[in-house]
């Protein structure tokens, strides 16, 4: 339950980057949906930089016992 908030941010992010690839370069909404997927993929960078240092922190070595 705990990742479906950042599982939905992650598909939105997905549909922002199709849209913005099937959108028109000269359209005015494309401007737009770039700062979009930008503040998406800045927010799931973030998230990913502070979850990676405890993964680290919590998983052992194969064959190692805590």
């Amino acid at each position: 339950l705990l990742y479906k908030p950042i599982d939905r941010v992650t598909r939105s992010t997905l549909v922002l980057h199709d849209l913005l690839k099937h959108t028109p370069a000269d359209h005015p909404d494309y401007p737009l949906l770039q700062d979009a997927l930008r503040i998406s993929q800045n927010f799931l960078s973030s998230i990913n930089e502070d979850i990676d240092p405890r993964r680290t922190a919590v998983t052992t070595p194969k064959g190692e016992v805590s």
